[in-house]
């Protein structure tokens, strides 16, 4: 993880050094081993450096080669050896060159195809002065973060909106339409490249951009491939490919000149990726980073204590993993977490969450490892409408069935309820769903929907919730739910939110259930592979045998830190409706009646608790749009 910036004036204006460091230094969060500037005539590149891997030891940004041609990148790199091997030995690039010398050496090998090349994560800007082009690129999934702007003759791009939103000719207003699509969570697509900010865009992932003197061409570089199958003749074949598959996922992501940390829960993704680093770290003779393991430490027998199953692991393996007490909460620092994330967003658990970066970082560790976006990767029930299809309503039934003895903590209606649901979004017509969305939201009620808000902003909501999909490529039914995850506007949002929440905390993330080659292997596979016989996650249990604890490769329930949740609102309330009060920044602008607002937050305060934490998103979804606007729009910087 670095933070990179970079200016081009194309009408020659100068680029100010000493205005392109005062812009760098909103960065500086990101890159603690020092600044680099490099300017020439019109054109300016920053890098605030975090060096993470082996090769980044002495690695100096931005990199300039002998050409003349410049980059400063953030990210890592996946595919070393093979770009390597297409460099023919070149003597400007070894084993030893930093991830950002290969992307030049490969700039210079493949051209207007580089892109099409490299694998990782990673976002990266590059000069060309001879060709007089700039190329900013975004990794295939999205893990990093790169936004740009146009202002006049000037071209502006950076990790986080900060940088560019310190220029000062850059003036911004909240993107009502992006503000809206959040309150929906983003059905449509819509917020393919927009942001919160109005102006301010994001390049998409597996995107690159080419600016020159003439013009602006963005295009998209690589997706998935959708026609690929993967056949087999058993399961056992099918988890003995997964295995190598994820083994290969971890392992690109332990690849660090410091400990690596890896946020274990107990349940089945966390401990798959923290036993198989250790599984991998067994078959390597070469001294190796230590994998730190971090859990959250609940009280006995409530619904988020899961501490067996982290004994089971410590057990198994000869390790101690550090406990991070679990803390309801989540105004502590609240307006550096909105800062940092620029987007109108809370996390209710967050005291907690910065407690377990505070404790990686503590351990020397500088790479987080997680496994968010297991489910979203190995649970996909919609295979059940090609059973459908097929008549083969007697499996159906045995499926379902099977979801509820493998989720005890679930209502059993809810898997027949997604079953429905499928049903009807691959057999009702496209212009259909909208209407149906909205008529299913109204009968529940839904916190967008809320008194509190303005006439013109609910209907805002309602227009966008009527919106029609943006076009894309035909997705075959057995990745379809997986393949619109991944390109979904909100899944790109909240991995945006995930590298900037660690990045105040001098840590990057990886999730290695978000790489591309494993996600695009379990595309190409049947669902009901992934769903053996009605187990969620057969795939998974199936090829972590012998290297998760049984009691966890068996396990059938999942967390619940609902009360956590609730807890902290509850605890935090009054401080919440002193921020909330009728002077509101989210009545100021428009977004909220006040005396409505006052009367629905005082009847709200008795019904935080309950089997549910609707009521406390409800709540903690205005109080991030309101201290968004004070940070970005009213210049309050209380304790950032």
């Amino acid at each position: 993880m670095s933070g990179i910036l970079g200016i081009w004036n194309v009408d020659d204006q100068p680029v100010d050094r000493v205005e392109l460091k005062g812009f760098a230094q909103t960065l500086r969060h990101r890159g603690p081993h020092g600044l680099g500037l490099w300017v020439e005539g019109p054109i300016g590149l920053a890098c605030q450096i975090f060096r993470v891997t082996p090769e980044s030891g002495g690695e100096g940004q931005p990199y300039v080669d002998p050409s003349g041609v410049v980059i400063v990148f953030d990210g890592r790199l996946d595919n070393r050896d093979e770009i390597m091997g297409h460099l023919g030995g070149l003597p400007v690039v070894s084993a030893d060159s930093p991830d950002s010398f290969l992307v030049v050496a490969a700039y210079h090998r493949f051209g207007e195809s580089l892109s099409d090349h490299l694998v990782g994560d990673f976002a990266f800007g590059l000069f060309d002065p001879r060709r007089q082009r700039l190329l900013i690129v975004r990794d295939a999934i999205g893990v990093r973060p790169l936004y740009y702007c146009r202002i006049g003759q000037s071209f502006l791009f950076a990790s986080e909106i900060k940088a560019l939103l310190a220029h000062p000719k850059v003036s911004t207003r909240p993107n009502r339409d992006a503000i809206a699509e959040l309150a929906l969570r983003f059905p449509n697509g819509a917020r393919s490249d927009s942001t919160f900010f109005e102006g301010i865009l994001t390049l998409p992932p597996a995107h690159e951009a080419t600016v020159t003197r003439n013009g602006f061409v963005k295009r998209r570089y690589w997706d998935f491939d959708l026609d690929r199958e993967t056949r087999f003749h058993s399961l056992d074949e099918y988890s003995d490919a997964f295995r190598d598959q994820f083994a290969r996922a971890v392992n690109r992501r332990t690849r660090g000149s410091h400990p690596i940390a890896v946020s274990v829960s107990g349940g089945l993704d966390s401990s798959s990726i923290f036993c198989v680093g250790h599984e991998l770290a067994r078959g390597i003779t070469e001294p190796q980073q230590p994998l730190i393991g971090i859990t959250f430490s609940s009280a006995d027998g409530t619904p988020s204590d899961e501490n067996v199953f982290v004994v089971d692991i410590e057990q198994k393996y000869g390790v101690a993993i550090q406990r991070v007490a679990l803390r309801a909460g989540f105004l502590d620092g609240i307006q550096a977490d909105v800062y940092h994330s620029e987007i109108p967003f809370l996390n209710e658990q967050s005291d907690s969450t910065k407690s377990l970066y505070r404790t990686a970082t503590h351990m020397g560790a500088r790479t987080l490892l997680t496994g968010h976006w297991g489910d979203q990767a190995l649970l996909d029930q919609s295979y059940l409408v090609n059973f459908f299809r097929r008549l083969k309503w007697t499996q159906i039934r045995s499926h379902l069935r099977e979801y509820a003895l493998w989720n005890t903590d679930a209502d059993p209606k809810f898997f027949w309820r997604n079953f429905y649901q499928d049903l009807v979004r691959q057999h009702v017509p496209e212009i259909a769903i909208p209407f149906l969305k909205t008529a299913r939201a109204r009968l529940g009620r839904p916190g967008w929907d809320h008194e509190w808000y303005t006439d013109e902003f609910r209907e805002n909501i309602r227009r966008h919730s009527f919106a029609r999909n943006e076009s894309g490529p035909a997705v075959p039914l057995r990745c379809a739910s997986l393949y619109q995850t991944i390109r979904s506007s909100y899944h790109v949002m909240c991995m945006e939110w995930n590298n900037k929440a660690a990045a105040m905390f001098g840590l990057e993330t990886a999730f290695p259930f978000l790489d591309r080659d494993l996600l695009s292997f379990l595309m190409s596979v049947p669902g009901e592979v992934k769903t053996s016989k009605g187990v969620p996650k057969a795939l998974l249990r199936r090829a972590m045998r012998g290297i998760l604890p049984d009691s966890i490769a068996g396990r059938r329930w999942k967390a619940d830190f609902t009360h956590v949740v609730n807890a902290g609102v509850e605890q935090d309330y009054s401080r919440v409706i002193d921020m909330l009060s009728s002077d509101a920044a989210v009545a100021r602008w428009g977004f909220v009646k006040p005396d409505v607002l006052s009367r629905e937050l005082f009847r709200l305060k008795s019904r935080l608790s309950g089997g549910d934490a609707v009521n406390s998103w409800m709540v903690s979804d205005l109080l991030a749009l309101e201290i968004w606007l004070r940070v970005f729009f009213e210049g309050e910087t209380t304790a950032l």
